[in-house]
């Protein structure tokens, strides 16, 4: 249960399951699951895509939050955010809810725990500035063994097109949603944002330079806008050999924007 002022009740977790890892050159401090569900590059890039030009853009619902990194990173990154994440998973609820208090954000970061096909979830329609969500990537295929992973990594009662539904329900007229996914399924998020949102960036994330193809796409979009489509230059990940390139370093071990937002 969160409580309204600055102290969440933080749910047992076995301290055994934890690891302790870093976020941000150690300034977000991030426990998750040994086996299970491991936050990766896509929700730091993700939260670095978020912008705050004035108090309208300053209410931010993360939808699927896990552990709470993309919300824990932009409320690290953008002092006046004031961050919600939903998250359906009781473990990974009762990480976030530990990694908001000990990283002395309970005042700006609230978890909320439930799924987004519940119509009593405690969130009122567009009223947040920003949504933003990683969701689901894969729609069927092999069911990985860990339930946990399973559960973050493909679509369940709640498929891709009920993902962006809700986002789209939640911000407010002219807000934005911004979304991290898989590159081959732009056409279908697209699809889904047409004639419902609008003025839409699309930045690539690419494993290396020479790939054939992305990787990854953050998509950005404002309901109820008109203009069209902007597509980015994007970013590149890995060298040759693999390892980050230096941009990409700097920006994974830094509170900053990702270039081009």
């Amino acid at each position: 249960m969160v409580n309204a002022a600055t102290r969440i009740e933080v749910p047992d977790f076995p301290e055994e399951r934890i690891s302790h890892d870093f976020l941000l050159g150690g300034s977000v401090v991030l426990k998750q699951p040994v086996d299970g569900y491991r936050a990766a590059v896509d929700a730091v890039l993700l939260a670095a895509s978020v912008s705050i030009n004035s108090r309208r853009d300053e209410k931010v619902l993360d939808v699927g939050a896990a552990v709470g990194t993309a919300g824990l990173c932009v409320a690290r990154r953008l002092e006046t955010a004031k961050v919600t994440g939903v998250e359906l998973q009781d473990d990974l609820y009762a990480l976030f809810c530990r990694n908001v208090m000990e990283n002395d954000l309970a005042g700006r970061v609230t978890p909320i725990h439930g799924d987004i096909n519940d119509g009593s979830l405690p969130l009122v329609a567009e009223s947040f500035d920003q949504v933003i969500s990683n969701p689901p990537y894969y729609a069927g295929g092999t069911r990985p063994s860990n339930e946990s992973r399973a559960k973050a990594h493909q679509e369940g009662t709640a498929d891709l097109k009920d993902w962006i539904a809700f986002c789209l329900k939640m911000v407010r007229q002219k807000g934005r949603i911004t979304l991290v996914h898989r590159a081959d399924h732009l056409d279908r998020i697209i699809g889904l944002l047409h004639g419902r949102a609008g003025d839409m960036t699309v930045y690539p994330i690419w494993s290396k330079a020479d790939a054939e193809a992305p990787l990854r796409v953050i998509v950005s979009a404002r309901k109820g806008v008109a203009s069209p489509l902007t597509m980015r230059r994007g970013i590149v990940l890995h060298d040759e050999g693999g390892a980050y390139l230096p941009q990409t370093n700097t920006l994974l071990r830094n509170p900053m924007a990702l270039p081009g937002f």
